[in-house]
């Protein structure tokens, strides 16, 4: 506890950046599972889809841990309750992260055809990209903490925003375009295969939505 108050006593955002490292490194594990899956090589899918979900656990302790150290006696250039939301949005991006490797492990990959495969994989690029780019987003933020909030610093931070806003809508066509395939290709999939389909594409799209959602409460404490 008394390292994230001495961190706290530094900027709100150095344990933030803490957690966000863990999340990076579990939405980076799962880009690599999902590269096993579009290859076929189950077994290590199936291991890096179980390191995912280490990680995401690791994620949800040091949240506990940094939620319990955030006294309202800190004095903070930002108000505990958005540093509290912000903890809680970026850390839905490692469950999002988790879930989509939960949905991996259901079944082996061998029956998924190719041209959904290779959506479901740009899909997972995109959303792992908007993920990546959370974390600058908070690295950018500290740096705006600790420059008096200059203009500079909040122009790039806005630029990091609007990125991650415009790979959230990436997202959304690819997955539009998934759904109309999957419908498609109705009389050629089995009721199985198109649940397990959809619900991979729907967990990788929830990880975009999650980033975007963390950014739009950065855009918030900036403009407060």
């Amino acid at each position: 506890m008394q390292v994230w108050t001495k961190l706290f006593a530094k900027s709100p955002f150095k344990p933030l950046i803490k957690h966000s490292e863990v999340v990076l490194e579990t939405v980076e594990t799962l880009e690599k599972a999902l590269r096993a899956w579009e290859r076929g090589d189950y077994e290590e899918m199936r291991r890096l889809a179980i390191e995912v979900d280490r990680l995401e656990d690791v994620a949800d302790r040091i949240k506990a841990e940094i939620r319990d150290s955030l006294s309202s006696k800190l004095m903070m250039a930002v108000a505990r309750e958005d540093v509290l939301i912000y903890l809680h949005m970026q850390d839905k991006v490692a469950d999002a992260a988790e879930d989509t490797a939960k949905w991996l492990l259901v079944k082996k990959p061998g029956t998924v055809p190719k041209e959904v495969r290779e959506l479901i994989i740009q899909m997972g690029v995109e959303s792992i990209k908007a993920a990546k780019l959370v974390h600058e987003a908070i690295v950018q933020m500290d740096r705006v903490i600790e420059s008096g909030f200059s203009e500079k610093e909040i122009e790039k931070e806005y630029e990091i925003i609007h990125e991650i806003e415009g790979v959230e809508n990436e997202i959304d066509g690819l997955d539009t375009e998934l759904m109309q395939r999957v419908f498609e290709m109705a009389d050629e999939l089995s009721w199985g295969d198109g649940f397990y389909i959809l619900n991979v594409a729907r967990t990788l799209s929830n990880i975009s939505d999650k980033a975007k959602d963390a950014a739009e409460r950065i855009r918030l404490m900036m403009n407060r």
